[in-house]
């Protein structure tokens, strides 16, 4: 079992953020977007009337609570969120913060913002509004190729990138930029994990990988554990595994990404003893 399996603590503090406000307020709370990339999470937030929405218009109730969830917004958002006759909890990652206020730092002094990561993903779009508008998100070193020449550029990280992606990135990006400052922004439990499961990869038979399908870190996480295990699987579900999957299998290391709570990942260790009589 990976000792950084699990919640990492931006996302452990938005899920007890909601839940305290669910015990302790009687109004209705919602949250820009899914709280978490785990579907099972979701619906025992939906259990608890914690509900997502993609738009601030969908509230009707005057007193409802407004939770900006762990990824963030663009400025121009929570403006607008905070305009409006709602209560507004602001549950963004402290990490994801600090990437905001590196990007601003040097967008005011007319850096073009360099963004590694996923153009589409929550947490990219919120620091795309930070950027003053000189911005360009890249997936990786070989997009970097098709970049303009900058006279200065700063170049940032989502949070959960695979490091070996942002450091190609950054060695590619050097030859479009007169001035480049590198700030690697990946966060610390981010970095912890990945390296735990290089380390573990290479030495088992079967990784097993825990997350939901459209969690970006966890995909991450898994292309990592595919590249240097002879075998990879990730599942959402502990009902996922079969005693085919297992079969031979001598060393099963289990990890899972950011977004996946405790009793999950206890579920599919269960599962692997009992289909396997590991101990």
């Amino acid at each position: 079992m990976a000792a950084s399996a699990g919640f990492c603590p931006g996302v452990k503090t938005a899920i007890d953020m909601v839940l305290e406000l669910a015990r302790t307020r009687q109004k209705p709370i919602y949250t820009l977007g899914p709280l978490i990339h785990n579907q099972q999470v979701i619906e025992m937030l939906e259990e608890k009337n914690i509900r997502a929405i993609k738009d601030v218009t969908e509230i009707k109730e005057a007193d409802a609570i407004l939770v900006i969830r762990a990824h963030g917004v663009p400025p121009e958002t929570e403006k607008l969120l905070r305009s409006r006759s709602l209560e507004v909890v602001d549950a963004t990652c402290p990490l994801v913060k600090h990437v905001h206020r590196t990007i601003e730092k040097y967008a005011d002094k007319g850096y073009h913002t360099i963004i590694v990561g996923d153009r589409d993903h929550a947490e990219v779009v919120g620091l795309m509004g930070y950027t003053r508008g000189r911005g360009t998100v890249i997936s990786g070193p070989e997009e970097a190729a098709a970049l303009p020449r900058f006279e200065k550029a700063n170049i940032v990280a989502q949070t959960t990138q695979e490091e070996a992606v942002f450091l190609a990135s950054v060695k590619a990006v050097r030859e479009k930029t007169a001035e480049l400052v590198i700030s690697n922004t990946i966060c610390k439990p981010t970095k912890d994990r990945q390296e735990e499961t290089v380390a573990l990869s290479i030495t088992s038979d079967l990784v097993i990988v825990i997350g939901g399908k459209n969690s970006a870190n966890t995909a991450r996480l898994f292309q990592i554990c595919a590249r240097l295990a002879p075998a990879a699987v990730h599942i959402e579900k502990e009902d996922e595994l079969t005693p085919a999957l297992l079969a031979g299998k001598k060393a099963i290391f289990i990890t899972a990404g950011a977004s996946t709570p405790t009793w999950m990942i206890e579920k599919a260790l269960a599962r692997v003893r009992e289909l396997t009589g590991a101990k």
